[in-house]
């Protein structure tokens, strides 16, 4: 028996390092390159057995951001060190060091992936010569290898929205917090060899299932100079109900033309078809607006967040 046990885990072991050589020879043979645009910057992965039900009071709770961040009087709604205090009228505080230059700016934001509909949102994405952010969770690999590298070979940003996303393992303490977010950091790095900088907490940093005050979770992140950033409008297609095509557009356009940032939040999982054959939609949409652009985030990006610390 003792044996057995033995074999199970040198096997799951080896299993494991011939998944970390595969995915770093396909770094190599992608080459070293110097990123352009990208700072490494989340949802076919939910342990079937813990996260499902949580993701969705979550992102309920975090899409009603009115209930989080009104006027900006509660304590950690401040902006952060690089920013300055701002609202337009969503409820949500966002950080802007600069005046509006009259362009609406929309940075389209999928969460949760790598999944098998990876490769269909990039295809999607390079017919239109568009830019994006993927904040992904972890996975061992060679598919997924494949599809981190192909997110920043095709210049989008490529960020970072935990290890496991699991909830009650993620948010448990903020030492359990830091080992997930060091985790997933070192994969990122190891398979691309670009160093991760922005995030995104599952749930958002509004959720209302953490153990931890997300305060102190974001002023680790801030140590390890990680942005996180939340979203101002959502597509909706996080909802445990199956929205139409037609919803999911409508959810994403809404809005845009009123504010000069919008972060919209999208999935990229496993269970989400209606995502990938709505986005062609989505972008026609937002190209047809006048003074309007796409964009992946960078360092430059108006930050948005649900809670910000007081610096």
């Amino acid at each position: 028996m003792v044996l057995c046990i033995i074999c199970i885990i040198m096997g799951s072991r080896i299993s494991f390092l011939e998944s970390r050589i595969a995915g770093r020879e396909a770094f190599e043979q992608l080459g070293n390159r110097d990123s352009r645009l990208v700072r490494i910057s989340e949802y076919d992965y939910i342990p079937e057995d813990t996260s499902v039900a949580h993701a969705d009071e979550a992102y309920a709770s975090a899409g009603v951001i009115e209930d989080n961040v009104s006027d900006g009087s509660e304590s950690g709604t401040a902006a952060k060190s690089f920013g300055y205090d701002s609202e337009d009228g969503s409820g949500v505080v966002y950080a802007s060091d600069s005046e509006w230059d009259g362009i609406h700016r929309v940075y389209l934001t999928f969460d949760d992936g790598p999944s098998i509909y990876t490769d269909d949102i990039l295809d999607v994405l390079k017919d239109y010569g568009v830019k994006a952010t993927f904040f992904v969770v972890g996975k061992e690999n060679t598919a997924a290898y494949s599809r981190y590298l192909r997110i920043l070979g095709e210049g989008h940003t490529l960020g970072m929205h935990s290890y496991s996303h699991d909830y009650s393992e993620l948010y448990a303490s903020p030492e359990a917090f830091a080992e997930d977010t060091d985790r997933i950091r070192t994969l990122l790095e190891d398979v691309t060899g670009e160093t991760p900088v922005f995030y995104r907490f599952p749930g958002g940093s509004s959720n209302s299932v953490s153990d931890t005050d997300i305060r102190t979770l974001a002023e680790y992140l801030d140590s390890q100079g990680i942005v996180y950033f939340d979203w101002n409008a959502s597509s909706g297609d996080a909802s445990g109900a199956s929205l139409s095509v037609d919803d999911i557009v409508a959810n994403c356009l809404d809005g845009i033309e009123s504010r000069e940032t919008s972060v919209i939040l999208l999935h990229d999982a496993s269970n989400k078809w209606s995502t990938v054959q709505a986005l062609p939609h989505i972008i026609e949409g937002i190209q047809a607006m006048d003074d309007t652009e796409i964009l992946p985030i960078t360092e430059d990006t108006t930050v948005i967040q649900h809670v910000v610390l007081n610096k």
